[in-house]
C-alpha cells in the first residue's frame, strides 16, 4: 500500500463554495503511478484538485494527503515581475532543495530567456517555465489542472514524456482536462456535476 507520501485521498468529502456544494460526497484514493480526472467544463475538476492540494476547505469528509505536494493550475501561479529563474528559485528555496537544477530544467523546457521578467515571456513560454517545477521540485504528488493548454506541439511532447516519466518514478501524478485522448491509456476517473461516476 503507498505510503501517506506518495498518495492522495478524499475519504466522503464534500466542498461547497458560494453556498453551492461543487463536490458531493468523494471518496477517492490515488496511487503512484498517473491518474487522469476527466469531465465536462464545470464539472467540478479544478475543486477536486484543489481539495486534494489542501488549497481550499472541505465542508465535510476528510483529506489525506502528505507534505510533498506540486499544484501547478490553469495560470502559471509565477511572480510577472521576476525571471523565470528567479521564481522557481524561490520555489525550490521554500522547500529547501537545491537551485543547481534550474537552469539546466528551464533550458530543458526551451525557455532560454531565463532572465527575462516573466511578464515579457509569451503565454506559451509562462506555461514551461511553470512547468519546469516539475523537474525541479520533483514532488511525491504532482496535480496537474488542463497542463496542455497554450502549449505548441513541441512542448505537448515533452509534457507527455514528462507524465510518463514521473509516473514510471512512482510519482502520483493527477491530470484534470476534458480532452487529450492521448492520455486515453492512464487510469481514468470521471467527474459529471461535482460526483463521481467513474
Amino acid at each position: 500500500m503507498p505510503s501517506v507520501e506518495d498518495r492522495a485521498a478524499l475519504r466522503r468529502a464534500s466542498v461547497r463554495l458560494d453556498d453551492r456544494t461543487v463536490l458531493h460526497e468523494i471518496e477517492l484514493e490515488i496511487g503512484p503511478g498517473v491518474t487522469v480526472i476527466r469531465g465536462r467544463n464545470g464539472a467540478g475538476k479544478t475543486t477536486l484538485l484543489r481539495a486534494l492540494a489542501g488549497l481550499i476547505p472541505l465542508s465535510r469528509g476528510t483529506r489525506e494527503v502528505g507534505d510533498d505536494v506540486l499544484y501547478l493550475g490553469h495560470r502559471p501561479q509565477l511572480h510577472r515581475a521576476l525571471s523565470a529563474q528567479e521564481n522557481l528559485a524561490f520555489f525550490a528555496r521554500y522547500r529547501g532543495l537545491s537551485t543547481d537544477t534550474i537552469e539546466p530544467a528551464l533550458r530543458a523546457w526551451g525557455v532560454v530567456d531565463i532572465a527575462r521578467p516573466v511578464e515579457r515571456l509569451s503565454a506559451g513560454q509562462r506555461r514551461r517555465a511553470s512547468l519546469a517545477r516539475i523537474d525541479v521540485e520533483r514532488s511525491a504528488v504532482v496535480l496537474l489542472d488542463e497542463p496542455f493548454s497554450e502549449l505548441d506541439d513541441e512542448a505537448f511532447t515533452l509534457l507527455a514524456g514528462r507524465i510518463t516519466e514521473c509516473g514510471a518514478r512512482g510519482q502520483t501524478v493527477v491530470i484534470a482536462t476534458h480532452g487529450h485522448q492521448e492520455l486515453a491509456g492512464y487510469r481514468t476517473v470521471r467527474l459529471d456535476a461535482g460526483t463521481l461516476v467513474g
